[in-house]
């Protein structure tokens, strides 16, 4: 299967071909331009990141709620961890058998998790719909579904990849997104919503379901589960004002996604010297030791 040509809301698009689509800018892209540097985000489109064990385990919690997303291979050492000699290895995952198993299911495009975090991951799945509101929410819908548009403003390509639509009747529309963290916490949320863009990435989904589908002014919340035991569960709102800072830094990230597509350019930081200032905080604890020395 190939990137759709036509702009709209698509299901079951395979995970090597949205993220692999070099012609689109999504929301985690936008955030790099941000944070990083154009340079960091052709670098990181044209050579993605090894896969991290985090977010192997991040990938099976999403399919065990959501029903949905990458394809999972559940490694068992006492299938794959055994020793020459036929007996499970106390390293499993130092074992040749496992590597080897690990090797072939990486190579078919599968994240690989151990059959432990395959369990942790069905608990967790099961705490998400023994919550009410969860439960509710995650009752009837789509999961996955790709959408694309055009800005109207630099006829760039945009997409975004909605964890769950639910089917909510004749009322107000409804984004789901699926965080695990280490704690489930609002306030904890808080403070990763602010480290990891959860702003942006709101206002981001919200504009790209208007555009691809003409559905508007939808409602966004995170389902947050701690991912350790009791693997509790909040459901998180962003305030409106909030997701509208989120929107204006999209805007400057698409502009610039704009200027480096039709430049062809993909610039890191000024050549110039940067004049560059201590952390105030630093700057006063120098300060009162140097006044206590004196």
């Amino acid at each position: 299967m190939t990137v759709p040509p036509n702009d709209g809301i698509y299901p079951r698009i395979p995970d090597d071909v949205y993220h692999g689509d070099h012609d689109s800018l999504s929301s985690s892209g936008a955030r790099t331009l941000l944070n990083l540097t154009p340079a960091e985000f052709d670098e990181q489109r044209q050579q993605p990141p090894k896969p991290k064990p985090q977010y192997d385990f991040g990938h099976a919690a999403h399919k065990m709620v959501l029903g949905e997303g990458a394809q999972i291979a559940v490694l068992d050492p006492k299938k794959h961890g055994l020793t020459k000699d036929g007996e499970v290895s106390a390293k499993p995952a130092a074992t040749a058998m496992w590597k080897e198993a690990e090797a072939k299911a990486r190579g078919e495009g599968k994240s690989c998790i151990t059959k432990e975090q395959m369990q942790t991951a069905q608990r967790m799945a099961g705490n998400v719909f023994a919550h009410p509101l969860a439960a509710r929410l995650l009752a009837n819908g789509s999961a996955e579904l790709s959408c694309y548009w055009h800005d109207q403003a630099t006829s760039m390509r945009l997409r975004s990849r909605p964890d769950f639509l639910p089917e909510v009747g004749n009322g107000r529309p409804i984004i789901l997104d699926y965080k695990t963290a280490t704690s489930a916490s609002p306030a904890h949320f808080a403070k990763q919503a602010a480290d990891f863009g959860y702003h942006n990435q709101a206002a981001w989904y919200i504009d790209g379901l208007a555009a691809a589908a003409g559905v508007e002014g939808a409602a966004f919340l995170f389902i947050v589960q701690q991912k350790t035991a009791p693997y509790l569960v909040s459901i998180c709102q962003l305030l409106p004002d909030h997701v509208e800072l989120g929107r204006q830094q999209n805007r400057r990230a698409i502009d610039l996604y704009a200027q480096c597509v039709e430049s062809k350019t993909w610039p890191g930081y000024d050549t110039g010297i940067h004049n560059v200032e201590l952390p105030a905080w630093y700057v006063k604890q120098l300060e009162s030791q140097l006044e206590l020395a004196a």
